[in-house]
């Protein structure tokens, strides 16, 4: 009679071991998944910059404002690689003949850089992007402005400083090698911002 009590509880017994297993092997795996997403999200670094210009003479004026966010990803304590992008706002006045003609636009763009940090708190900075811009080609065509939209590639190479904190402020300077000879650009382009865990 005692065995016969034993044979049932036995396999209720079993199945209760086998079920502490079981979680206890899901709760390992669970750890494990949060500590390797702990793990890459502390090798993630944010930043961005404000853009602002401005330009102006006799016959126009053209104000800028705009944002570029940007998010690295650290591959070791030198390099991180990540994308950024640009949203630039842009309102022109162009005094043609006897008018005055206004047009705004929204320009875009997106990019890759590659970032190797020395020294503790500079970097060089590679960067390719495309931009996508509005241009005013100077004439009119029905009592409006004719503008016309156009990508533009541009490759970067730089150097800059970053104060190496949490939360940095960094400045940085760069030479465009994609830039036309033939263009009114000029291929230095100056860059300000800030970081978070760079």
């Amino acid at each position: 009679m005692k065995n016969s009590h034993l044979y049932r509880i036995l396999p209720l017994v079993l199945l209760f071991i086998l079920n502490l297993q079981f979680e206890a092997v899901g709760q390992s795996r669970k750890s494990k998944k949060s500590k390797e997403k702990s793990e890459w999200a502390k090798d993630l670094w944010y930043g961005g910059g404000i853009n602002l210009g401005f330009s102006s003479d006799s016959y126009n004026s053209i104000f800028a404002f705009g944002i570029s966010p940007m998010a690295g990803y650290k591959l070791n304590s030198i390099v991180s690689v990540g994308p950024r992008i640009s949203l630039d706002y842009t309102t022109a006045k162009y005094s043609i003949g006897n008018g005055v003609y206004k047009y705004n636009s929204l320009d875009y763009g997106l990019g890759v850089f590659a970032r190797l940090k020395f020294l503790e708190t500079f970097f060089a900075h590679l960067e390719y992007s495309q931009l996508n811009e509005t241009y005013a080609t100077g004439y009119i065509v029905n009592n409006e402005l004719e503008k016309y939209r156009q990508w533009r590639d541009i490759a970067l190479i730089g150097l800059g400083y970053n104060s190496n904190q949490i939360w940095s402020y960094e400045i940085y300077i760069n030479y465009n090698f994609l830039e036309d000879e033939n263009s009114i650009r000029v291929p230095i382009i100056y860059r300000g911002g800030i970081t978070y865990n760079f």
